[in-house]
């Protein structure tokens, strides 16, 4: 027998057969494959290698086998090494998607008149500070002023809007702000250009508070409701205190393979509901839209008494990103029933197919509509249906890596690792088609006290009738049962 320096066939082995055995740990902890396709692969994969290192280590078979041997080796080494980049990726990707840390942005804004630069200008000045924003954002700031020892004096307001018209007014020197708060004053009388005004001298990350309100099921076999808040922000980032921009109910039945879109207007006049801790005005009123700056918990937490229903999960989605989400699929398909014009695209009547670019377009339009929001909503639903519906075949796997990288950085949820895994396995056990429904409540537009601004403001008062046929729908797809009322494709 040769000494074992002499046999590389023996080194091969214990390579390739190293590389086995770190592709079948990391295909194990991904956990997305049903047990019967995942242990098909592990059994193929031992023997291909077993095969491999008979070839490579017997000394007295033909050069032929060893010949076959080294292929097989060489081929099992390059699928183990490209088995697990793709199974970390998952990994990585689940990991971030079921990520509970969220942080948000305080700053101190001052007017844009070059009066005051940075820190140390700060020093003496009046800084007003909000009542009803998160108390941790506004300790933030006052402790990193007080470490670098810039003393300062505040002043309280109950309303983001005259804390603003303060500063405009030079009635105070700057202002303590979580940046969520900035697009909900655009929206506002004489705030058009507020974004020009004003200037952040000084800001921070913090981690903004949150509450679990996850209610766990086995997502496999039973049937779920998700609430899916959508944030239309321009940076790119899931800051957790964020004007909720869309506003969706997913109802999921697992067993009768149904899913139910429910679409409500970003300016739905509703009672706000939360906990304590939350820093939201607990059974005010206001726009829904407002109640996402307290994080989604507080919009699932309000859209649950609004429907009378209990909500399992909530999903963050960055809209904007979301662009990159629709290209890694290579675009979707959706039907349009109303050609129009927004963002710069022309959308024609009928089935259309968009890249991601056209999808966001397609997505943030509302001028183009007589009913406006609403049938933004109803596009939203459509893009997402057509989302789903590509993410549910095979065609998924020719691009896996880039699909999950572009999921962890567009979406957020409190759904935990194991309950996106038994989804994906039952999917993939089961690969029938799904029945996706979508139903848009709504209401009439009117003119209200809006609590998280302190002033008056647009709203859109529910239409009761809208309201209860969505709770019918939740609760016939909840039964396994065709949603009585839906939107017309």
């Amino acid at each position: 027998m040769k000494p074992l320096w002499k046999r590389p066939g023996l080194y091969i082995s214990i390579v390739t057969g190293i590389l086995t055995a770190l592709f079948i740990y990391e295909l194990y902890k991904l956990s997305l494959l049903p047990a019967a396709i995942l242990a098909g692969i592990i059994i193929t994969v031992l023997l291909m290698w077993i095969l491999s290192a008979i070839c490579l280590i017997k000394e007295d078979l033909h050069l032929a086998w060893r010949i076959v041997g080294g292929l097989l080796a060489v081929c099992l080494a390059l699928a183990s090494a490209g088995g697990m980049y793709y199974a970390n990726t998952g990994n990585k990707a689940l990991e971030e998607l079921s990520d509970q840390e969220g942080k948000s942005i305080v700053a101190v804004y001052v007017l844009n008149n070059h009066v005051i630069e940075d820190m140390k200008d700060l020093e003496g000045r009046k800084i007003g500070v909000l009542k009803t924003m998160s108390a941790q954002g506004t300790d933030v700031c006052l402790e990193e002023l007080k470490k670098a020892g810039i003393h300062i004096t505040t002043e309280e307001f109950d309303s983001s809007y005259r804390m603003t018209q303060a500063l405009k007014g030079q009635a105070i020197d700057g202002m303590i702000l979580d940046q969520g708060y900035l697009d909900t004053l655009l929206e506002m009388p004489g705030m058009e250009n507020l974004d020009e005004e004003i200037v952040p001298v000084v800001q921070y990350y913090y981690d903004a508070p949150k509450t679990n309100t996850a209610e766990t099921v086995d997502t496999a076999m039973e049937p779920f409701t998700v609430y899916i808040s959508g944030i239309d922000t321009r940076e790119n980032k899931l800051l957790r205190n964020s004007r909720s921009d869309v506003n969706l109910l997913a109802t999921v039945n697992p067993e009768s393979h149904e899913i139910l879109l429910v679409s409500i207007p970003r300016d739905y006049y509703v009672e706000t509901v939360c906990e304590p801790d939350m820093g939201c005005m607990n059974g005010a009123m206001d726009k829904l839209t407002h109640t996402g700056l307290h994080g989604p918990e507080t919009t699932e937490m309000t859209l649950e008494k609004l429907f009378d229903t209990s909500i399992n999960y909530n999903v963050r989605v960055n809209f904007s990103s979301l662009v990159n989400v629709v290209d890694e699929l290579g675009g979707v398909q959706v039907y349009n029933p109303e050609a129009f014009t927004g963002g710069g695209y022309n959308y024609p009547q009928g089935d259309i197919t968009l890249d991601g670019q056209k999808a966001l377009a397609f997505v943030r339009e509302r001028y183009a509509f007589t009913d406006g929001d609403r049938a933004r909503g109803r596009n939203q639903m459509r893009v997402l249906t057509a989302i789903i519906n590509k993410m549910m075949s095979p065609k998924i796997l020719t691009n896996f890596t880039g699909i999950m990288n572009s999921l962890s950085s567009s979406f957020e949820t409190n759904m935990s690792e194991k309950d996106i895994k038994a989804l994906v396995q039952a999917q993939l056990a089961d690969p029938a088609k799904w029945t996706i429904y979508s139903y848009s409540v709504t209401g009439t537009g009117g003119t209200d006290y809006a609590a998280e601004l302190g002033d008056n403001a647009y709203v859109m008062y529910p239409d009761q009738a809208t309201v209860d046929n969505a709770k019918a729908d939740i609760k016939a797809v909840l039964s396994g049962e065709p949603a009585p009322f839906v939107n017309p494709q």
